[in-house]
Order: structure tokens, then C-alpha cells, then sequence
């Protein structure tokens, strides 16, 4: 059985099954086989070499993981698979602790808490400190104490760190927590790790009792340990032990997890006695596909040289495709994949892959329009988010009173919703009141808000003011064009101030991308009002039907990593965008990398066809016009199959500017998509020209202008 699994192996994979006399680092490129040399490997130590099984440790990062070698090696292995030593970093932790726990002050028979048994852990303290979970959600507080535990911050010097009342309350917490917690003789996930480290680390009869049950430990998607795992791993390796790391630099994508690129590079300083395997042959994508995707992480220079390479037949370039803005992007897309459906290939075999979360609202809009059933694979769906629907609420309570609805029920579940977004010490024994008095008064939850009659005169107070606050933001209603309403109303309730000093970034860039959503709108139909919009969004919250297997899979590229389509679509791949804008300004040429290897991860999901897609057009997120993605310059022309229909390129820089001349023809000089520069407003790009009249964005400050397109001040950029 073990030649036949060793026959199967291409000439660096069985070098890198078989070496099993040195330390070995396996740089594995994407789609290369390496759970199959894993696997091979750990037969060949058994059935060639004669090691007994239970001497062997593979390491993996996720149950999934976990569960398939197992079933794959027993079917390679029989019953000496069930012995050999195959487990997830936290449940190797679990069992070394479960033999000594005792000697760090915990009983052997100690608690592990999930998730549901922290929050049960909070629960208590909620109500002792008078916290509102809706302003301080328990899923951030345990955020908040998990970050600082990972990087031994304690409790005390968390409360010595925080610049803000938000820090200082979940410090609190945080506190009250690790004591409780103590006080159980429990630990949490993060408590695995830190105290398995701790054991093997300072407690030698501990550590040499482990390093002699081992021979030969593999740890699979090594690029993705953090330092910790990898301390943990270092202290089980003894001096007789070799240890055997699989990964690829080239994709480390989470180092905002705590992973390190610098591991699995410095690996063999670590380890002397290392020899380095490369598999590079694919055995996923096409040439093309392969060409390109190396290419691009060439320009890298934090990485371990290799070029993939296939002798898999296709040699179908990868298609670039510009569209004018984020309308045409979607619907282009929504073509695509109808055309890919009906050749035969099924939706679940297509993904659309986003840099971030919010790039998904556009391409929801028009697949449910073209009946193109999808799920949001590892999120939610762009409406159902909860900055969204908060926005949306206050929207909903500067609108317009419905004539069905003369006592504006409806408002109820808006005014719920925002009531304490931002925090305004309103709690929820008031609101439980507020409802019960409009249920007796048969008026709403905004109505009871104005003259309440039940409460106390400082909560009163603080309603009024609630009220007022809404009353004034609907007052200023026709002051605004709808997106830049959406705007004020944000700032002035204080929600966008939340937001920022909680540095939820991927928040505020969905918020922005609903301005964005509003200002398509109302390109599409100008005469949308509020109202208009918000029952047009109605129609777009409904949850996806349950059952429908074959759907297409919509999904950031961090959660792409580890599967395989037959075709990706790449999308909204504009500069700002990805790269990220955010990233690489906070994080410089590291940052930049990462985006790098983002994008190649990405495109080598793809097995047979790679369609990469960017827009023109304004962006509030950017604040300005759309730009291709820099990463595009770094795909050889070789690989590309522009299918961009002249109408629809950009205009170029050697361009002349429009002429001054008046004349009573329409401008054949600016079309939608251009760019432009104004004297006065500055960049701006063209959303639309009827005869001189163009409709043009500029940044948020300026908005949305109608000017002449034949005038001096304007011309191309």
C-alpha cells in the first residue's frame, strides 16, 4: 500500500515524503498537494521505516482539517491510523494539560468554556456595573479581552492603557472576568494555548515527559502559526525529534491574527539540520492562470523563490473587463455567470471574491434582479449588517409619514433600534415602560418620547432629547441630496464618532458604501425620494431560501483561502480598494505585501477561468474618483484577454481638453465614466451628459454638481 501511495507522488513530493532523516521545511505552493505528501509521509515513517504510530504528531489548525486527514490516512493506514497522533493545536493542548494541569494551580478535570459560557461569565457583571450590552456588546468585550490576553497585556494594565470610557469599561469587564474565571478553575481557548505554552516552557519534567513520546511532529499551514503556537511546537520538538512544517509564504494572509511571515522564513536558522523542499507543481489551475499569479507575487520580497507551474490541459487567458462604474461592474458580471450556467457549469462552482465585506452590496442588488440564487459564504448579507440596518433606521424615522400608518407604528421598531446607537444611558427597564405606555395610549414609541409619563425626570430628559435630536435631523431633510442626508444624519446623532473611536473601520467603510448605494440609486432614477428608496431596500432583506445547494458563493478573499472554483470572478479590484487604501497607509511596504499575497491567493482559487473586473466612478469610501488596481500593471500582458469594449475605456491623459467654444451640439468630448478637473471643485468624474448638462461627483464636500461641459473650468483629468 505505501509504494502505491509514494507512486503517486511527483519527484519533489516523494523527496519530501520519504527525507526522513533532517528537519524538513516543505514550501508548498497553492494547489501543490501537500496534505497528500502529508499524508504519504506519515505511511511511509509506519509501514517502511516500522515507527509505531503513536510516536507521530500532525498538528492542524481547524477541526475540518483535522477530521479529513483522519479519514484519509485510515484509509491509507487501517487501524494504525487510530494511533497516531493527529490533532488541532488546541485539543494537543487539552491533552498535556489534562495529565498536569495540577501543577499550575488547576484541577485535571478542568472546565473549558465556549463562547456561550463566557457571555453566561459576563452576564452578571453587566447588571454590577450597569453596562448596556447594546452599547457594549458582549462579542467586542471578549474581543477586547482575548487581544489583550494573546499579547500579555494584563487586566491591570489594560485599565492602564485605555484612552477611552469604552476601553475602561471593557478593562472592567475584563477584570471581573479573569477572576470569576479563576475562581471556576476554568479556562477559555485562549487559556489552551497560554497555559500549555506556560507548562511546557517552565515545567521541565512536563516538557521532557512530552518530548520523549515524540519522534517526527508535522505541522500543516505552518505560514499561519502565531508566535505562541510556534513556542509550543519548538518546546515538544526534543533534541532526538525532527519536525516537518508545511506552508507557503506567499499566502500568509492573517497577520492581523498574530500570524508571521517570519516563521516559516526563518525556519531553518531555528532548526540547523533543515533541508527545504519546493512543490511547485499545481495540480489545481491552468498556465495562465499560474503565469499570472506568479508574476504578480514576484514583486514581493518577503518570500522563498518558486514558480508554479501545471501539466493540466486549458490555456484560456484571464479576462480584464472595465466598466464604467459600480452599476455596470455587477451586471457584467450577473452576464457571466448566467453564461457559465447555462455551459454547464454549476453555481456552487463559481465565486465571486471581494477584498472587503462591502463590496458585496452592488452584486447582491443584481443577481436577486437576475434571479441568480447566491449566499454570502462566512458573512451576511449587506442590508442585514448591523451598521446598515441602524442607518437605515434613522432614515426611516426622518421619513415622511406613511397614509396607511396614520400613528406611525412602524417607527416603533427604528426607534428600538437606534435608541442607544450611539449610547444614551436610556435602559432597558425605560424602553420595556416606553413601550407598555404606548401600548396604553395607542401612540408610538416616538410620540410616548415626547411627553412620557411613566419615568423617572432624568431618563425623561434624556428621551427629549432623543426626540429633539431626531426632530431637528428632519427638519434639515430638504437642505441635502439624499446621500449627502445619510451623511449628516450620521454625524450629527454621533453614530459616525462611535464608529470612529471604536475603530471599527469595516463598519464605516459599509456605511460609506450605503452612500454609495444611494447615489447609484438615484443616477438610475432621479426622482427617488426616501421613501422611494427605503421600500425599493425592503425588497432586498429577505433571507436566502433554505435548501438551494447550488448557489453562487460570494466571499472576501480571507475566506476563499483553502477552496477551489472552476471559475472566480475578482471584482471591484480598483487601487484603495485592493490593494487597501487603509492597510497600506497604516501599515507601509509590509502591509502592501500582504495585499500582495491577498491578490495572489485569489487568483489561484481559480481552476479554469479567472475574470477580473474594476470600475470607474466616484467613490465615497476614497472620497474621489476610481482607479484601476496597481496590481493589474503586474500581470503580463501574456495572460490577458482585455475584452473592455472600446466605448468604455477611460479617457487618455494626451487627450485635448474640451474646446471653450460654445456651440449648440452636444459634447461628444466628456462621457460617462471620465474623469475631469474643475477650477474650482477639483477631481470629480462624470455620471452623466445630456447635451452641455453633465452631471458630475466630486468629493464629499462639493457632492453631486450639474455643470456645463463645454466650460473653460472644466476638462478631462
Amino acid at each position: 500500500m505505501e509504494q502505491s501511495v509514494l507512486d503517486t507522488l511527483n519527484t519533489n513530493q516523494r523527496e519530501a515524503a520519504t527525507n526522513v532523516s533532517q528537519h524538513i521545511r516543505i514550501i508548498a505552493g497553492a494547489g501543490s498537494g501537500k496534505t497528500r505528501v502529508l499524508m504519504a509521509r506519515i505511511v511511509y515513517l509506519v509501514k517502511e521505516i516500522g515507527v509505531y504510530p503513536s510516536r507521530i504528531l500532525a498538528i492542524t489548525f481547524t477541526n475540518k482539517a483535522t477530521n479529513e486527514m483522519k479519514e484519509r490516512l485510515t484509509n491509507l493506514l487501517g487501524a494504525d491510523a487510530q494511533n497516531v497522533r493527529i490533532s488541532t493545536i488546541h485539543s494537543l493542548c487539552v491533552r498535556i494539560l489534562r495529565e498536569d494541569a495540577d501543577r499550575i494551580g488547576f484541577p485535571k478535570s478542568f472546565t473549558i468554556l465556549d463562547s456561550d459560557d463566557q457571555k453566561s461569565i459576563l452576564n452578571p457583571f453587566y447588571k454590577e456595573l450597569d453596562i448596556e450590552k447594546k452599547s457594549f456588546p458582549q462579542a467586542r468585550a471578549l474581543g477586547f479581552i482575548s487581544s489583550n490576553k494573546m499579547n500579555g497585556v494584563s487586566p491591570d494594565e489594560a485599565m492602564n492603557y485605555a484612552v477611552n470610557e469604552e476601553q475602561e469599561v471593557y478593562a472592567s469587564l475584563y477584570e471581573k472576568y479573569e477572576k470569576r474565571k479563576k475562581e471556576m478553575r476554568a479556562m477559555d481557548f485562549d487559556d489552551l494555548l497560554l497555559n500549555g505554552h506556560h507548562i511546557l516552557n517552565f515545567d521541565e519534567t512536563v516538557r521532557t515527559k512530552w518530548q520523549n513520546r515524540l519522534d517526527y511532529i508535522h505541522v500543516d499551514e505552518f505560514q499561519d502559526v502565531d508566535p505562541i503556537q510556534y513556542g509550543i511546537v519548538r518546546l515538544l520538538t526534543g533534541d532526538h525529534a525532527l519536525l516537518c512544517v508545511v506552508g507557503d509564504p506567499d499566502q500568509t494572509i492573517y497577520t492581523w491574527r498574530g500570524a508571521s511571515v517570519d516563521i516559516i522564513l526563518q525556519f531553518n536558522k531555528d532548526f540547523k539540520n533543515c533541508k527545504t523542499i519546493i512543490l511547485n507543481e499545481n495540480y489545481r489551475s491552468t498556465q495562465p492562470i499560474l503565469g499570472a499569479s506568479n508574476a504578480v507575487i514576484q514583486h514581493n520580497k518577503k518570500r522563498i523563490e518558486k514558480d508554479l507551474f501545471t501539466h493540466l490541459p486549458g490555456d484560456e487567458k484571464i479576462t480584464l473587463h472595465a466598466c464604467q462604474d459600480d452599476n455596470e461592474e455587477p451586471l457584467y458580471i450577473a452576464s457571466l455567470v448566467k453564461a457559465h450556467h447555462n455551459q454547464g457549469v454549476a453555481y456552487s462552482d463559481m465565486a465571486v471574491l471581494y477584498r472587503s465585506n462591502y463590496s458585496s452590496r452592488a452584486f447582491e442588488r443584481r443577481l436577486k434582479e437576475a434571479s441568480i440564487p447566491y449566499v454570502i459564504y462566512g458573512g451576511i448579507r449587506f442590508y442585514e449588517r448591523q451598521e446598515i440596518k441602524d442607518a437605515l433606521s434613522y432614515l426611516k424615522l426622518c421619513s415622511y409619514p406613511d397614509p396607511d400608518d396614520p400613528q406611525q407604528f412602524s417607527l416603533d421598531l427604528a426607534v428600538l433600534r437606534v435608541i442607544n446607537q450611539p449610547r444614551r444611558g436610556i435602559g432597558a427597564k425605560s424602553i420595556e415602560q416606553l413601550t407598555q405606555e404606548g401600548r396604553n395610549r395607542h401612540i408610538n414609541l416616538l410620540d410616548v418620547m415626547r411627553d412620557p409619563q411613566t419615568l423617572s425626570s432624568a431618563t425623561e430628559k434624556k428621551c427629549r432629547k432623543f426626540v429633539e435630536l431626531i426632530d431637528n435631523i428632519r427638519a434639515k431633510r430638504e437642505a441635502y441630496s439624499l446621500e449627502d442626508y445619510l451623511d449628516y444624519i450620521l454625524n450629527e446623532t454621533g453614530y459616525i464618532q462611535m464608529l470612529e473611536s471604536d475603530h471599527e473601520d469595516q463598519r464605516l467603510e459599509n456605511l460609506k458604501e450605503l452612500q454609495q448605494d444611494i447615489a447609484q440609486t438615484l443616477i438610475e432614477n432621479p426622482d427617488c425620494t426616501l421613501e422611494s428608496y427605503l421600500q425599493d431596500i425592503s425588497l432586498f432583506t429577505d433571507k436566502v431560501s433554505e435548501g438551494n445547494t447550488d448557489s453562487l458563493l460570494l466571499m472576501t478573499v480571507h475566506a476563499a483561502k483553502g477552496l477551489e472554483f472552476d471559475t472566480v470572478y475578482l471584482v471591484n479590484f480598483n487601487d484603495g480598494v485592493f490593494p487597501s487604501a487603509r492597510s497600506v497607509s497604516e501599515g507601509g511596504q509590509s502591509a502592501l505585501e500582504e495585499e500582495r499575497r491577498l491578490c495572489y491567493v485569489a487568483m489561484t482559487r481559480a481552476k479554469k477561468h479567472l475574470v477580473i473586473s474594476y470600475n470607474y466612478g466616484f467613490s465615497y469610501l476614497l472620497d474621489g474618483p476610481k482607479v484601476p488596481s496597481r496590481f493589474i500593471k503586474e500581470i503580463p500582458k501574456e495572460f490577458i484577454r482585455d475584452d473592455t469594449k472600446p466605448a468604455y475605456q477611460p479617457a487618455k491623459k494626451a487627450e485635448p481638453v474640451i474646446q471653450s467654444t460654445p456651440t449648440n451640439r452636444p459634447s461628444a468630448k466628456l462621457r460617462k465614466g471620465d474623469l475631469v478637473i474643475h477650477k474650482v471643485y477639483g477631481e470629480g468624474v462624470v455620471l452623466k451628459v445630456e447635451g452641455r448638462v453633465g452631471t458630475i461627483a466630486f468629493n464629499r464636500k462639493v457632492g453631486i454638481k450639474k455643470l456645463n461641459v463645454l466650460h473653460p473650468s472644466l476638462k478631462k483629468a
